[in-house]
C-alpha cells in the first residue's frame, strides 16, 4: 500500500469539495491539495447530481469570490426568478393564482447544469495544480490525531494511504467525518424527495394562450426560465430547466403528503401528477426519463462542521436544511469561506482556536435561521395568501441580513460579528416571530380558490432596496444593518396582520413605501 503526505485532503469532488479546492489555490497557490472523488471524470451532464437552481449568495460565491461568471454565462441560464402557482387544477394555466416577478431584480442567479460545472471546476484546480483522483472509494478515515490519513481502493492503484494536517469531508451523504467523530445531529424538520430529469425542454410559456397572461412577464416566453413551482397542501413540484435541453423534475413532500401518494416508480408518481398537477403531466408525456431518486427524510444537522484540529464538513456532509429555496450552494459558500480562512490561517502559524469556535457559533446560527423556514410550515405551501406573504419575509430576511453579511464580506471578521450581535439577535427574534405566525396557519393546509391572480413581488419596494444594498459599495454593513433590521421590524407587523382573518385591506402611507398595493393582491 503505497503512503503519500499532503497539505490538505479533501474527501469528494462535487460541488463543495471543487469549489474549496479552487478557493484554497486562490488564497494559498502553494498548497498540495488532494481531491478524492468516487465518480470518474468528466461526470456526465444532464443527470449528474440534483441540485440546479442557485440564488443570490451561491451565485456570489460562484460568480465573484471563484471568478467563474464566464462559465455560468457560456453554460448555464440565467434564472428568472422563483415562481410559484396555486389553486386546484384549471384547463387554462392563465387561470392559477401566480406568484413571481414581472422581471428580474439585478443580482443575476442561474439554473446550473451540475455536471458541466463539476467538469469545469476539475479542469481548472486540476491546471493550478491540484491532484483530483476519481473512481476511488474511501475505505477508512482516521481524524484523531496532529497527522490525520484517509485510506482509498481503486481498481488500478488498489489501496493508498494519504495523510494530511488537514482533511476536509465534502463526500456528500457518505457522512464521512459525522461518522468517524460521531456528529449526526437530527432536526425536527421531515421532508421527502423524489426528482427526475426527461430529456426533453418543458416551457410553462406554453401552458396558456392568454395574452394577457403572456405579457405580465416583461421579456415575454421567459416563464420557463424561472425555478416554476406548482404549490399545494404539503407539497410542491419543481420545474428547472437545464441548459443542455434537459428538464428537472422533483416533487417534495411533508409526511402526509407523502403518505397519501405511491411514489415506487416513474408510472405512479405520473399517475400523481396527473391527478394532482394534470398540466405538468401532460407536458411530460411521452418524454425520455434519464433518472429516478427517491430520498425520506433529507434533512439532516451536524453537532460541529470545523476544528482547530486539522478537520472540516462542508456541503451536504455536514447538514441539509430543504430544498425550498436552493438554499445548498449558499451553504457551500458559508461552509467554504470559514474552512478556507482556517486552513489559511492554520498555515500562516495562526492560533486558529477562537475562529474555529466563531465559526461554528455562526454557520449554527445561519443554518438556524435557514431551518426555520420549513419546520411545520410545509402544510401551507398550498395556501396562497400564506406563500405570498411567506416569500416576501424571507427574501428580505434573506437579503436584508445573511445575503449582506456574506457580500460585504463581513462573516470572517471577528470584531465586527462581535459589534453586529445584538441587531443580529434582534433580526433572529423577528424571524422566529413571523415564522410562528406561518406556522400557525400552516396547520389548516389551505388551498384558496384560484382566481387567476397575479402577486408581482417586482412592485414591492422594500425587495428592491434589499436587493440593490447589497452591491451598494458606499454603504458598510455596519451602516446598512441596523437600516434593514428597523425596515425589517415595520415589514413583520405588516406581514402578521395580513397573515390574520381580520386583515385590514386599508393601506397606510408606511405601508405603501415598504409593500406597494401588494396587500391588494395578497387579499384578493
Amino acid at each position: 500500500m503505497s503512503k503519500q503526505h499532503k497539505d490538505v485532503i479533501i474527501a469528494g469532488g462535487g460541488l463543495a469539495g471543487l469549489t474549496l479546492a479552487h478557493q484554497l489555490k486562490q488564497t494559498k497557490p502553494e498548497l498540495d491539495i488532494l481531491v478524492l472523488e468516487r465518480n470518474q471524470f468528466p461526470v456526465p451532464e444532464k443527470v449528474a447530481k440534483v441540485g440546479e437552481s442557485t440564488v443570490e449568495i451561491g451565485s456570489r460565491y460562484l460568480n465573484h469570490t471563484l471568478g467563474l461568471k464566464e462559465h455560468f454565462n457560456e453554460r448555464h441560464l440565467r434564472k428568472h426568478g422563483l415562481r410559484c402557482f396555486f389553486g386546484e387544477p384549471q384547463d387554462d394555466f392563465s387561470k392559477q393564482d401566480e406568484l413571481g416577478v414581472s422581471e428580474l431584480f439585478g443580482i443575476p442567479t442561474y439554473q446550473i447544469d451540475r455536471g458541466a460545472i463539476e467538469n469545469q471546476l476539475q479542469r481548472s484546480v486540476t491546471q493550478n495544480g491540484v491532484q483530483v483522483l476519481g473512481g476511488v472509494s474511501t475505505k477508512r478515515v482516521d481524524l484523531s490525531s496532529a497527522t490525520k490519513s484517509v485510506c482509498i481502493e481503486s481498481v488500478n492503484n488498489g489501496e493508498q494511504k494519504f495523510t494530511s494536517p488537514w482533511v476536509i469531508d465534502a463526500a456528500g451523504r457518505q457522512a464521512l467525518a459525522k461518522n468517524a467523530l460521531g456528529l449526526t445531529k437530527a432536526n425536527n424538520h421531515q421532508g421527502n424527495a423524489l426528482w427526475f430529469r426527461v430529456d426533453r425542454q418543458i416551457k410553462l410559456d406554453e401552458w396558456s394562450n392568454n395574452q394577457a397572461w403572456t405579457e405580465r412577464v416583461k421579456q415575454q416566453g421567459t416563464r420557463w426560465l424561472s425555478t416554476n413551482h406548482l404549490m399545494g397542501a404539503g407539497y410542491w413540484v419543481w420545474v428547472i430547466p437545464l441548459d443542455n435541453g434537459a428538464t428537472s423534475i422533483g416533487i417534495v413532500m411533508d409526511d402526509q403528503a407523502f403518505s397519501e401518494g405511491d411514489f415506487s416508480s416513474v408510472d405512479t408518481t405520473m399517475d400523481w401528477l396527473r391527478q394532482h398537477q394534470p398540466k405538468c403531466a401532460e407536458a411530460l408525456e411521452g418524454a425520455d426519463v434519464l433518472d429516478y431518486v427517491v430520498i425520506n427524510d433529507y434533512s439532516h444537522s451536524c453537532k460541529q462542521m470545523f476544528s482547530d484540529q486539522g478537520w472540516g464538513v462542508t456541503g451536504e456532509s455536514g447538514v441539509f436544511a430543504d430544498p425550498f429555496y436552493s438554499p445548498g450552494s449558499d451553504f457551500i459558500a458559508f461552509n467554504n469561506t470559514f474552512i478556507n480562512d482556517l486552513i489559511a490561517d492554520s498555515f500562516d502559524g495562526n492560533d486558529i482556536r477562537l475562529k474555529s469556535r466563531v465559526y461554528q457559533a455562526l454557520n449554527q446560527s445561519f443554518f438556524d435561521s435557514t431551518l426555520s423556514l420549513y419546520e411545520g410550515e410545509y402544510g401551507g405551501f398550498g395556501d396562497r395568501r400564506m406563500m405570498s406573504l411567506k416569500l416576501v419575509w424571507d427574501y428580505a430576511y434573506y437579503w436584508g441580513v445573511l445575503s449582506l453579511l456574506f457580500f460585504k464580506e463581513a462573516m470572517t471578521d471577528i470584531t465586527l460579528m462581535r459589534e453586529l450581535t445584538p441587531v443580529l439577535s434582534r433580526a433572529q427574534s423577528l424571524n422566529q416571530h413571523v415564522q410562528k405566525g406561518f406556522r400557525q396557519r400552516a396547520k389548516q393546509r389551505i388551498v384558496l380558490p384560484a382566481k387567476g391572480i397575479f402577486m408581482n413581488q417586482y412592485n414591492v419596494p422594500c425587495l428592491k432596496h434589499f436587493n440593490r444594498i447589497l452591491e451598494d459599495d458606499s454603504l458598510t454593513v455596519a451602516q446598512a444593518l441596523p437600516q434593514n433590521i428597523e425596515l425589517l421590524s415595520d415589514l413583520s407587523a405588516m406581514i402578521l396582520d395580513m397573515l390574520g382573518d381580520s386583515a385590514s385591506s386599508k393601506i397606510s402611507d408606511h405601508e405603501r413605501e415598504i409593500l406597494g398595493d401588494y396587500r391588494n393582491s395578497v387579499l384578493a
